[in-house]
């Protein structure tokens, strides 16, 4: 298969950075001050911790780790969560397979249903890569695969899409259809099989009040229980299914006591977390690896406003009702509204300010209500060292379709 030419993708190399954990050497170091807000950092630290965390938690079910990359889009992000290894991770988009496997990356799901226009992109991956995975949760999809293997000598590798109670995607577990089309995408090995089952639980997203950990087991619970369920039925008549699937950082993060024939967990927030994550008892605001760094550059007593220069495209409009995150260290302070390039800032008790407080140029740091959201609107991350002041490397971001 062919594709085309503005989005060709370099042979596979292993990552050649000096520290595999993600730092630079100390002597490139530099003061957070001096770098041009608006900007986004990261606790290298908290990054560390969380990952470590998340793999151990994952060893304790007897499952394998497979990290979703969306949250940090970043080769040394992969490193941190693949605990080294550089394989077996999820993207959401065939640029950021591109992007890995071009950074040394193998063993990659392409984790949202895939359709015939983007075959020939997920060919190249298939042929190169020990490992390329794509999912389906249709028929014509199945048909789609079926007419165009990757090539003579490799099939398509293929994860069925659940859906466990989230309703965005993927197919109905308990209908006996589903059997039928995942019969029917292992018919032929030369063209394709089964690498196993992936569903999201991202209705855990929706819980909330004072028992909302309980709330997000519960849906953790009925997760596991869709896809380990499915896969009995599949197994009854005679198909193999290697990977039985779970995943969101809720519901990882506070798994069920147990989760019995599962064997795969691919959560992706919980390496950045987020004051979402922390309403939802995923995390606690220690755990909040990421801000975005915004100066003052304007001061209004008469509105008890200030004006910073981080709006919307340098932290996305998720969250208003949040006040799109926290402002860390000023309790004092909320974002109100954000512009397309800059922000307003007020009292959190509307009160007046005390300006003298935030002379032009002070910089604020915004604990993300959305990590995911403010990483797409960055091209790098400045990694920060234990003193939360020395930036310590860069990360680039991976953008694109």
């Amino acid at each position: 298969m062919k594709r085309a030419a503005d989005s060709a993708i370099a042979p596979a190399r292993r990552p050649k950075w000096g520290c595999p954990r993600g730092e630079s050497d100390s002597s490139t170091r530099v003061d957070v001050d001096d770098v041009q807000t608006p900007c986004y950092v990261a606790y290298h630290a908290v990054v560390l911790r969380n990952a470590e965390q998340m793999l151990a938690r994952a060893k304790r079910f007897g499952c394998r780790l497979r990290p979703h990359m969306k949250t940090h889009k970043t080769l040394e992000g992969g490193v941190i969560a693949t605990g080294g290894t550089c394989r077996g991770i999820t993207v959401s988009t065939l640029a950021e397979a591109e992007f890995f496997a071009n950074g040394g990356f193998d063993d990659i799901c392409y984790a949202v249903p895939i359709t015939a226009d983007k075959l020939p992109r997920a060919a190249l991956l298939v042929e190169r890569l020990e490992a390329f995975h794509v999912t389906v949760d249709h028929s014509s999809a199945v048909d789609a695969l079926l007419e165009r293997p990757p090539s003579a000598e490799k099939a398509w590798s293929v994860f069925l899409m659940v859906d466990c109670g989230y309703g965005r995607d993927g197919v109905d577990p308990e209908d006996p259809a589903t059997v039928d089309l995942a019969r029917r995408l292992a018919a032929d090995p030369s063209k394709a099989r089964l690498a196993g089952l992936y569903t999201h639980g991202g209705h855990s997203y929706d819980q909330e009040g004072s028992d909302v950990v309980s709330q997000v087991r519960r849906v953790a619970a009925a997760e596991a229980r869709a896809v380990a369920g499915l896969a009995g039925r599949l197994r009854e008549v005679g198909l193999e299914v290697p990977t039985v699937g779970v995943g969101s950082t809720p519901t990882c993060s506070n798994p069920p006591d147990a989760l019995p024939d599962v064997n795969e967990m691919h959560p992706g927030n919980y390496i950045y977390y987020d004051t979402m994550q922390q309403c939802l008892g995923s995390c606690t605001e220690e755990d909040i690896a990421v801000r975005v760094l915004t100066r003052v550059i304007g001061a209004y007593p008469k509105k008890n406003l200030l004006l910073v220069d981080m709006g919307w495209t340098a932290c996305s409009k998720q969250g208003q009702a949040m006040n799109y995150g926290r402002l860390e260290g000023h309790p004092e302070l909320k974002v109100v509204d954000l512009k397309q390039e800059a922000g307003l800032v007020s009292s959190s008790d509307g009160k007046p300010l005390d300006f003298a407080k935030y002379p032009l140029g002070t910089i604020l740091r915004l604990e993300p209500f959305h990590s995911c959201a403010h990483t797409k609107q960055h091209d790098r991350i400045h990694v920060l060292a234990e003193d939360r002041t020395s930036v310590v490397a860069t990360w680039k971001i991976c953008h694109g379709w």
